[in-house]
Protein backbone atom coordinates (compact mmCIF):
# COMPACT_ATOMS: atom_id res chain seq x y z
CA UNK A 1 0.00 0.00 0.00
CA UNK A 2 2.63 2.69 0.79
CA UNK A 3 4.19 1.88 -2.72
CA UNK A 4 0.89 2.80 -4.68
CA UNK A 5 0.59 5.92 -2.04
CA UNK A 6 4.24 7.25 -3.49
CA UNK A 7 3.74 5.88 -7.13
CA UNK A 8 0.11 6.28 -7.97
CA UNK A 9 -0.15 8.17 -11.25
CA UNK A 10 -3.49 10.59 -9.66
CA UNK A 11 -1.84 11.25 -6.61
CA UNK A 12 1.56 12.64 -7.78
CA UNK A 13 -0.51 15.13 -9.73
CA UNK A 14 -2.94 15.79 -6.43
CA UNK A 15 0.28 16.73 -4.47
CA UNK A 16 0.81 19.84 -6.75
CA UNK A 17 -2.25 21.17 -5.37
CA UNK A 18 -0.87 21.35 -2.40
CA UNK A 19 1.93 23.27 -3.57
CA UNK A 20 -0.47 26.07 -5.13
CA UNK A 21 -2.48 26.15 -1.89
CA UNK A 22 1.12 27.07 -0.29
CA UNK A 23 1.66 29.51 -2.82
CA UNK A 24 -1.20 31.10 -1.64
CA UNK A 25 -0.69 31.43 1.88
CA UNK A 26 2.40 32.97 0.91
CA UNK A 27 0.38 35.30 -1.43
CA UNK A 28 -2.04 36.23 1.11
CA UNK A 29 0.96 37.22 3.69
CA UNK A 30 1.74 39.80 1.38
CA UNK A 31 1.31 43.84 1.73
CA UNK A 32 0.62 46.44 -1.57
CA UNK A 33 3.08 47.77 -2.59
CA UNK A 34 3.15 51.70 -1.64
CA UNK A 35 2.39 54.03 -4.88
CA UNK A 36 4.85 56.93 -5.63
CA UNK A 37 3.41 59.96 -8.20
CA UNK A 38 6.33 62.24 -9.51
CA UNK A 39 5.20 65.41 -11.74
CA UNK A 40 7.05 67.95 -13.75
CA UNK A 41 6.26 71.40 -14.77
CA UNK A 42 8.46 74.10 -16.26
CA UNK A 43 6.92 77.68 -15.69
CA UNK A 44 8.28 80.87 -17.47
CA UNK A 45 10.45 81.64 -14.47
CA UNK A 46 10.41 78.73 -12.70
CA UNK A 47 10.73 75.17 -12.15
CA UNK A 48 7.93 73.07 -10.82
CA UNK A 49 7.64 69.48 -9.15
CA UNK A 50 5.56 67.17 -7.04
CA UNK A 51 5.83 63.86 -5.42
CA UNK A 52 3.25 62.17 -3.61
CA UNK A 53 3.60 58.47 -1.90
CA UNK A 54 0.33 56.83 -0.37
CA UNK A 55 -0.48 53.59 1.10
CA UNK A 56 -3.58 51.18 1.17
CA UNK A 57 -4.03 50.85 4.85
CA UNK A 58 -6.93 48.18 4.25
CA UNK A 59 -4.90 45.30 3.77
CA UNK A 60 -2.96 46.16 7.20
CA UNK A 61 -6.20 45.63 8.30
CA UNK A 62 -7.46 42.46 6.23
CA UNK A 63 -4.10 40.99 6.46
CA UNK A 64 -4.79 39.19 9.69
CA UNK A 65 -8.08 37.28 8.06
CA UNK A 66 -6.37 36.86 4.85
CA UNK A 67 -3.49 34.90 5.87
CA UNK A 68 -5.72 32.68 8.38
CA UNK A 69 -8.05 32.04 6.16
CA UNK A 70 -5.33 30.76 3.48
CA UNK A 71 -3.56 29.18 6.35
CA UNK A 72 -6.87 26.80 6.61
CA UNK A 73 -7.70 26.44 2.70
CA UNK A 74 -3.79 24.76 2.71
CA UNK A 75 -4.79 22.47 5.64
CA UNK A 76 -7.70 21.75 3.93
CA UNK A 77 -5.83 21.03 0.57
CA UNK A 78 -3.21 19.21 2.49
CA UNK A 79 -6.09 17.36 4.15
CA UNK A 80 -7.77 15.94 1.05
CA UNK A 81 -4.51 15.00 -0.19
CA UNK A 82 -4.02 12.90 2.89
CA UNK A 83 -7.02 11.24 2.25
CA UNK A 84 -6.86 10.67 -1.23
CA UNK A 85 -4.09 8.69 -0.02
CA UNK A 86 -5.58 6.81 2.21
CA UNK A 87 -8.50 6.49 0.19
CA UNK A 88 -5.45 5.00 -2.91
CA UNK A 89 -3.92 2.68 -0.21
CA UNK A 90 -7.60 1.06 0.45
CA UNK A 91 -7.69 0.44 -2.84
CA UNK A 92 -4.72 -1.11 -2.86
CA UNK A 93 -4.95 -3.49 -0.25
CA UNK A 94 -8.33 -4.69 -1.99
CA UNK A 95 -6.82 -4.97 -5.19
CA UNK A 96 -3.84 -7.36 -3.76
CA UNK A 97 -6.50 -9.16 -1.58
CA UNK A 98 -8.62 -9.58 -5.05
CA UNK A 99 -5.47 -10.82 -6.62
CA UNK A 100 -4.45 -13.10 -4.23
CA UNK A 101 -7.98 -14.59 -4.22
CA UNK A 102 -7.94 -15.22 -7.97
CA UNK A 103 -4.67 -16.45 -7.71
CA UNK A 104 -5.84 -19.17 -5.00
CA UNK A 105 -9.10 -19.82 -6.51
CA UNK A 106 -7.23 -20.20 -9.93
CA UNK A 107 -5.19 -22.79 -8.15
CA UNK A 108 -8.07 -24.86 -6.47
CA UNK A 109 -10.08 -24.86 -10.07
CA UNK A 110 -6.96 -25.86 -11.44
CA UNK A 111 -6.89 -28.86 -9.11
CA UNK A 112 -10.58 -29.96 -9.48
CA UNK A 113 -10.04 -29.99 -13.32
CA UNK A 114 -6.96 -32.20 -13.55
CA UNK A 115 -8.91 -34.54 -11.15
CA UNK A 116 -12.18 -34.30 -13.38
CA UNK A 117 -9.88 -34.92 -16.15
CA UNK A 118 -8.29 -38.09 -14.95
CA UNK A 119 -11.72 -39.37 -14.05
CA UNK A 120 -12.66 -38.29 -17.98
CA UNK A 121 -9.86 -40.50 -19.23
CA UNK A 122 -11.30 -43.76 -16.85
CA UNK A 123 -14.23 -43.21 -18.11
CA UNK A 124 -13.31 -42.56 -21.77
CA UNK A 125 -11.45 -46.00 -21.71
CA UNK A 126 -14.36 -47.79 -20.50
CA UNK A 127 -16.15 -46.12 -23.16
CA UNK A 128 -13.81 -47.78 -25.67
CA UNK A 129 -14.97 -51.31 -24.10
CA UNK A 130 -18.49 -50.82 -23.22
CA UNK A 131 -20.80 -48.26 -25.17
CA UNK A 132 -22.93 -47.90 -21.94
CA UNK A 133 -20.59 -45.60 -20.90
CA UNK A 134 -21.42 -43.48 -22.62
CA UNK A 135 -23.28 -40.76 -19.75
CA UNK A 136 -20.32 -41.03 -17.96
CA UNK A 137 -18.45 -39.80 -20.82
CA UNK A 138 -21.16 -37.27 -21.28
CA UNK A 139 -21.18 -36.07 -17.59
CA UNK A 140 -17.47 -35.73 -17.39
CA UNK A 141 -17.30 -33.58 -20.63
CA UNK A 142 -20.11 -31.61 -18.94
CA UNK A 143 -18.32 -30.94 -15.87
CA UNK A 144 -15.04 -30.69 -17.74
CA UNK A 145 -16.65 -27.61 -19.54
CA UNK A 146 -17.63 -26.27 -16.76
CA UNK A 147 -14.33 -26.61 -14.81
CA UNK A 148 -12.88 -24.88 -18.25
CA UNK A 149 -15.02 -21.83 -18.19
CA UNK A 150 -14.71 -20.81 -14.53
CA UNK A 151 -11.03 -20.71 -15.26
CA UNK A 152 -10.98 -18.40 -17.82
CA UNK A 153 -13.00 -16.30 -15.84
CA UNK A 154 -10.91 -16.46 -13.24
CA UNK A 155 -7.49 -16.26 -15.02
CA UNK A 156 -9.48 -12.80 -16.85
CA UNK A 157 -10.15 -11.81 -13.11
CA UNK A 158 -6.86 -12.11 -11.78
CA UNK A 159 -5.13 -10.44 -14.89
CA UNK A 160 -7.54 -7.59 -14.95
CA UNK A 161 -6.76 -6.71 -10.89
CA UNK A 162 -2.81 -7.36 -11.40
CA UNK A 163 -2.66 -4.62 -14.12
CA UNK A 164 -4.74 -2.27 -11.89
CA UNK A 165 -2.68 -3.07 -8.94
CA UNK A 166 0.75 -2.26 -11.34
CA UNK A 167 -1.17 1.02 -12.79
CA UNK A 168 -1.45 1.84 -8.57
CA UNK A 169 1.99 0.38 -7.72
CA UNK A 170 3.71 2.88 -10.66
CA UNK A 171 4.89 -0.46 -12.94
CA UNK A 172 4.34 -1.12 -16.29
CA UNK A 173 1.96 -3.62 -17.47
CA UNK A 174 4.58 -6.54 -18.41
CA UNK A 175 5.80 -6.15 -14.22
CA UNK A 176 4.09 -8.49 -12.03
CA UNK A 177 5.32 -9.19 -8.58
CA UNK A 178 5.30 -11.79 -7.06
CA UNK A 179 1.91 -11.17 -3.88
CA UNK A 180 2.97 -11.84 -0.48
CA UNK A 181 1.52 -15.42 1.01
CA UNK A 182 -1.72 -14.20 3.57
CA UNK A 183 -3.11 -16.67 6.05
CA UNK A 184 -4.48 -19.88 3.93
CA UNK A 185 -8.37 -20.51 4.22
CA UNK A 186 -8.16 -23.21 7.06
CA UNK A 187 -5.88 -21.10 8.68
CA UNK A 188 -6.42 -18.32 11.32
CA UNK A 189 -7.69 -14.78 10.24
CA UNK A 190 -5.53 -12.81 8.45
CA UNK A 191 -6.70 -9.61 10.75
CA UNK A 192 -7.85 -9.27 14.09
CA UNK A 193 -11.55 -8.26 14.11
CA UNK A 194 -12.32 -5.08 16.48
CA UNK A 195 -14.85 -5.86 19.49
CA UNK A 196 -18.18 -4.26 20.02
CA UNK A 197 -16.64 -2.45 22.51
CA UNK A 198 -14.01 -1.46 20.49
CA UNK A 199 -15.91 -0.60 17.48
CA UNK A 200 -18.48 1.74 19.62
CA UNK A 201 -15.23 3.93 20.86
CA UNK A 202 -13.71 4.38 17.68
CA UNK A 203 -17.11 5.50 16.55
CA UNK A 204 -17.89 8.11 19.18
CA UNK A 205 -14.29 9.44 18.30
CA UNK A 206 -14.33 9.09 14.58
CA UNK A 207 -14.46 12.97 14.08
CA UNK A 208 -11.33 13.21 15.23
CA UNK A 209 -9.64 10.67 13.08
CA UNK A 210 -11.55 10.83 9.73
CA UNK A 211 -9.42 12.88 7.36
CA UNK A 212 -11.97 14.02 5.13
CA UNK A 213 -13.98 14.85 8.04
CA UNK A 214 -11.16 16.96 9.41
CA UNK A 215 -10.80 18.58 5.55
CA UNK A 216 -14.19 19.93 5.66
CA UNK A 217 -13.94 21.48 9.03
CA UNK A 218 -10.99 22.88 7.79
CA UNK A 219 -12.97 24.27 4.82
CA UNK A 220 -15.08 25.60 6.77
CA UNK A 221 -12.82 27.24 8.99
CA UNK A 222 -11.47 28.97 6.00
CA UNK A 223 -14.49 30.08 5.13
CA UNK A 224 -15.33 31.73 8.16
CA UNK A 225 -12.20 33.69 8.09
CA UNK A 226 -12.92 34.74 4.98
CA UNK A 227 -16.53 36.01 6.04
CA UNK A 228 -14.51 37.97 8.85
CA UNK A 229 -12.23 39.64 6.05
CA UNK A 230 -15.59 40.69 4.25
CA UNK A 231 -17.08 42.48 7.37
CA UNK A 232 -14.35 43.98 7.84
CA UNK A 233 -13.76 45.13 4.74
CA UNK A 234 -17.58 46.82 5.08
CA UNK A 235 -15.85 49.58 7.85
CA UNK A 236 -13.94 52.65 5.46
CA UNK A 237 -10.24 52.35 5.43
CA UNK A 238 -8.70 55.15 4.71
CA UNK A 239 -5.47 55.32 2.28
CA UNK A 240 -2.72 57.73 3.62
CA UNK A 241 -0.98 59.38 1.28
CA UNK A 242 1.77 62.61 1.69
CA UNK A 243 2.59 65.25 -1.11
CA UNK A 244 5.41 67.21 -1.80
CA UNK A 245 5.63 69.88 -4.32
CA UNK A 246 6.84 73.25 -5.69
CA UNK A 247 4.96 75.86 -8.22
CA UNK A 248 6.25 76.93 -11.25
CA UNK A 249 4.75 80.17 -10.83
CA UNK A 250 6.11 81.20 -7.03
CA UNK A 251 9.27 79.74 -5.53
CA UNK A 252 6.90 78.15 -2.70
CA UNK A 253 7.39 74.61 -1.10
CA UNK A 254 4.41 73.11 0.17
CA UNK A 255 4.16 69.29 2.08
CA UNK A 256 1.01 67.82 2.84
CA UNK A 257 -1.34 64.67 3.88
CA UNK A 258 -4.53 63.13 2.50
CA UNK A 259 -6.47 60.58 3.19
CA UNK A 260 -8.85 58.51 1.06
CA UNK A 261 -12.11 57.34 2.27
CA UNK A 262 -14.28 54.56 0.50
CA UNK A 263 -18.32 55.49 1.22
CA UNK A 264 -20.12 52.27 1.73
CA UNK A 265 -23.21 53.04 0.75
CA UNK A 266 -24.26 51.59 -2.43
CA UNK A 267 -22.28 48.37 -2.56
CA UNK A 268 -19.92 47.42 1.23
CA UNK A 269 -19.22 44.11 0.37
CA UNK A 270 -22.40 43.57 1.62
CA UNK A 271 -23.01 40.88 -1.53
CA UNK A 272 -19.80 38.72 -0.77
CA UNK A 273 -20.55 38.67 2.82
CA UNK A 274 -24.05 36.84 1.90
CA UNK A 275 -22.26 34.75 -0.19
CA UNK A 276 -19.87 33.38 2.07
CA UNK A 277 -22.69 33.16 4.88
CA UNK A 278 -24.58 30.96 2.41
CA UNK A 279 -20.87 29.05 1.99
CA UNK A 280 -20.41 28.54 5.87
CA UNK A 281 -23.72 26.99 6.09
CA UNK A 282 -23.81 25.04 3.34
CA UNK A 283 -20.44 23.62 4.23
CA UNK A 284 -21.67 22.98 7.97
CA UNK A 285 -24.63 20.71 6.44
CA UNK A 286 -22.01 19.22 4.24
CA UNK A 287 -19.79 18.12 7.43
CA UNK A 288 -23.70 16.56 9.41
CA UNK A 289 -24.07 14.65 6.16
CA UNK A 290 -20.76 13.39 5.88
CA UNK A 291 -20.25 12.76 9.38
CA UNK A 292 -23.97 10.55 9.56
CA UNK A 293 -22.92 8.94 6.23
CA UNK A 294 -19.54 7.91 7.71
CA UNK A 295 -21.41 6.67 10.69
CA UNK A 296 -23.68 4.24 8.82
CA UNK A 297 -21.19 2.85 6.87
CA UNK A 298 -18.73 1.85 9.12
CA UNK A 299 -21.59 0.40 11.47
CA UNK A 300 -22.94 -1.78 8.22
CA UNK A 301 -19.32 -2.61 7.56
CA UNK A 302 -19.18 -3.80 10.81
CA UNK A 303 -21.79 -6.28 11.17
CA UNK A 304 -20.55 -7.32 7.43
CA UNK A 305 -17.94 -8.53 9.32
CA UNK A 306 -19.05 -10.44 11.89
CA UNK A 307 -21.44 -12.04 9.71
CA UNK A 308 -19.05 -13.16 7.21
CA UNK A 309 -16.59 -14.33 10.01
CA UNK A 310 -19.75 -16.65 11.71
CA UNK A 311 -20.00 -17.97 8.16
CA UNK A 312 -15.92 -18.71 7.56
CA UNK A 313 -16.39 -20.34 10.97
CA UNK A 314 -18.72 -22.71 10.00
CA UNK A 315 -17.76 -23.47 6.64
CA UNK A 316 -13.93 -24.31 7.71
CA UNK A 317 -15.68 -26.50 10.17
CA UNK A 318 -17.81 -28.43 7.54
CA UNK A 319 -14.52 -28.16 5.17
CA UNK A 320 -12.79 -30.24 7.96
CA UNK A 321 -15.08 -32.93 8.61
CA UNK A 322 -15.53 -33.21 4.44
CA UNK A 323 -11.45 -33.35 4.25
CA UNK A 324 -11.80 -36.66 6.83
CA UNK A 325 -14.88 -37.41 4.64
CA UNK A 326 -13.19 -37.16 1.45
CA UNK A 327 -9.58 -39.20 2.99
CA UNK A 328 -11.76 -42.48 4.28
CA UNK A 329 -13.78 -41.86 0.67
CA UNK A 330 -10.71 -42.41 -1.37
CA UNK A 331 -9.82 -45.65 0.64
CA UNK A 332 -13.38 -47.24 -0.40
CA UNK A 333 -13.12 -45.77 -3.93
CA UNK A 334 -9.56 -47.54 -4.52
CA UNK A 335 -10.76 -51.05 -2.67
CA UNK A 336 -13.49 -50.40 -4.82
CA UNK A 337 -16.25 -50.49 -2.54
CA UNK A 338 -17.34 -46.87 -3.68
CA UNK A 339 -18.53 -45.85 -7.49
CA UNK A 340 -16.48 -43.49 -9.15
CA UNK A 341 -19.44 -41.30 -9.31
CA UNK A 342 -19.74 -40.87 -6.06
CA UNK A 343 -16.28 -40.06 -4.89
CA UNK A 344 -16.12 -37.05 -7.96
CA UNK A 345 -19.33 -35.68 -6.38
CA UNK A 346 -17.31 -35.60 -2.83
CA UNK A 347 -13.84 -34.55 -4.15
CA UNK A 348 -15.95 -31.50 -5.95
CA UNK A 349 -18.04 -30.15 -3.33
CA UNK A 350 -14.58 -30.26 -0.93
CA UNK A 351 -13.05 -28.30 -3.80
CA UNK A 352 -16.52 -25.85 -3.99
CA UNK A 353 -16.33 -25.92 0.02
CA UNK A 354 -12.19 -24.28 -0.46
CA UNK A 355 -12.89 -22.06 -3.08
CA UNK A 356 -16.20 -20.34 -0.97
CA UNK A 357 -13.31 -20.38 1.92
CA UNK A 358 -11.43 -18.03 0.15
CA UNK A 359 -14.06 -15.75 -1.18
CA UNK A 360 -15.47 -15.26 2.60
CA UNK A 361 -11.63 -14.71 3.61
CA UNK A 362 -11.36 -12.65 0.90
CA UNK A 363 -14.29 -10.20 1.46
CA UNK A 364 -13.63 -10.33 5.39
CA UNK A 365 -10.32 -9.18 4.50
CA UNK A 366 -11.55 -6.35 2.36
CA UNK A 367 -14.18 -5.70 4.68
CA UNK A 368 -12.06 -5.12 7.72
CA UNK A 369 -9.63 -2.49 5.09
CA UNK A 370 -12.83 -0.55 4.28
CA UNK A 371 -13.67 -0.62 7.59
CA UNK A 372 -10.38 0.50 8.94
CA UNK A 373 -10.63 3.30 6.55
CA UNK A 374 -13.83 4.05 7.81
CA UNK A 375 -13.30 4.86 11.13
CA UNK A 376 -9.75 6.23 10.18
CA UNK A 377 -7.59 3.93 11.49
CA UNK A 378 -4.18 2.96 10.66
CA UNK A 379 -4.17 -0.01 8.20
CA UNK A 380 -3.43 -3.47 9.11
CA UNK A 381 -0.91 -5.40 6.95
Amino acid sequence: MALAVLNDPDLKAARLKAGVAKAQLFLAGLLPDPNLAVGWSRGPRFTGYSVGLSEDIEAFVLRGAAKASARENSKRVDLSVLWQEQQTAAAAGRLFIRAREDEDIEEIIGRNRKFLSEQYDVDQAGFQQNASAIQKVSADLAVLADADASLRQTQLDADAARHRLDYMLGLSPQEHPALAELARPQGPPSRSLLARGQFEAALATLPERRVDLLALKAGYESTQESLRRAILSQFPVPAIGAQWGRSNEEPINTAGLSLDFPLPVLNGNRGSAAVLRADRTALRAAYQARLDQAQNDADRIYSATRIISSQLKKLQEQTSDMKALASSAEEHFRNGTMSAGAFVGLETALLKDEEESIRLRAALDSSCLELDLLLGLPFQT
